[in-house]
């Protein structure tokens, strides 16, 4: 997810930056995940959200400082405002959000953003170093407010005995969840491809799920957990899904990976049958 290039820490690629954004926009900008990598008319959307009043947000993302952001945008506001996707959940008698985020802005973002008739939020991260832990400082340029969150506590990249950082996939680290790449792949098909509808949550986008189909899993593994989803038409108040993954997965590899990705999971169960609560951090 992260690499260090003349001894700074960036973001290995746009795709490790929507999986860090995506996994803490609660914690980070206050929202709500509705979807990512949102297509409509021709374009895809990195990421669609809720804000508290319940107001569609537009999120694009750049690695790199971008000069037609605010054009990127544009079109998706003019898509989305005609398409009126989510309107069980989202608002549309309130103006959409419109979050740019980058490392830098260029001149011209700015001659565009001031005398559009749209409002744009732009927003900078930094990613550094403060002893072992890799940190992420977002600011809102027009309010001047900054966030910081820690991405990774180096020392533990030696624990996961990886070689590279950029191997690795971070996503809470207050729960320091830390897995590899392969890991990863591993669990999004397992859980993912085929549990998705199981477990109350979005399937993935067609394209990913051709390419976990084509790193070959095998259909039989013999590894058995349980994730617990709310179900309120039960007395229990929960239903528990079985999934079975290969057995060089760990217990705290499947519930930090869970956590981070399984929104409607309220516990994970080990195959001894310890219960891990999810909190969703």
């Amino acid at each position: 997810m992260l690499k260090k290039v003349d001894n700074k820490w960036q973001f290995a690629s746009e795709n490790n930056l929507e999986d860090f954004v995506w996994s803490r926009l609660n914690s980070l900008l206050g929202l709500s995940g509705l979807r990512r990598q949102y297509r409509v008319y021709g374009d895809t959307c990195d990421i669609l959200a809720l804000d508290e009043n319940s107001r569609l947000v537009i999120l694009e993302l750049k690695n790199v400082e971008d000069r037609y952001i605010v054009q990127q945008l544009t079109r998706y506001y003019h898509s989305l405002l005609d398409e009126k996707p989510f309107q069980q959940q989202v608002n549309y008698q309130l103006p959409i959000r419109l979050i740019a985020v980058a490392p830098s802005f260029h001149y011209h973002n700015w001659i565009d953003k001031k005398y559009h008739q749209l409002s744009f939020e732009f927003m900078t991260f930094t990613l550094s170093q403060q002893q072992n832990e890799v940190c992420l400082q977002l600011q809102n340029l027009d309010t001047k407010e900054n966030i910081q969150t820690t991405v990774l506590n180096v020392s533990l990249i030696q624990k996961t005995k990886v070689s590279q950082p950029q191997t690795l996939v971070i996503t809470e680290s207050s729960g320091t969840a830390i897995y590899t790449r392969a890991i990863d792949n591993i669990l999004s098909y397992y859980v993912l491809v085929k549990n998705a509808h199981k477990l109350g949550i979005p399937e993935l986008e067609p394209s990913e799920i051709e390419r976990l189909n084509n790193l070959g899993f095998p259909n039989k593994v013999s590894k058995l957990f349980k994730i617990r989803v709310k179900e309120t038409r039960t007395k229990s108040g929960y239903r528990e899904i079985s999934i079975r993954v290969p057995s060089s997965i760990g217990v705290w590899d499947f519930h930090w990976w869970v956590d981070a990705h399984v929104p409607t999971a309220i516990e994970t169960i080990s195959p001894t049958g310890r219960r891990y609560f999810c909190y969703h951090i």
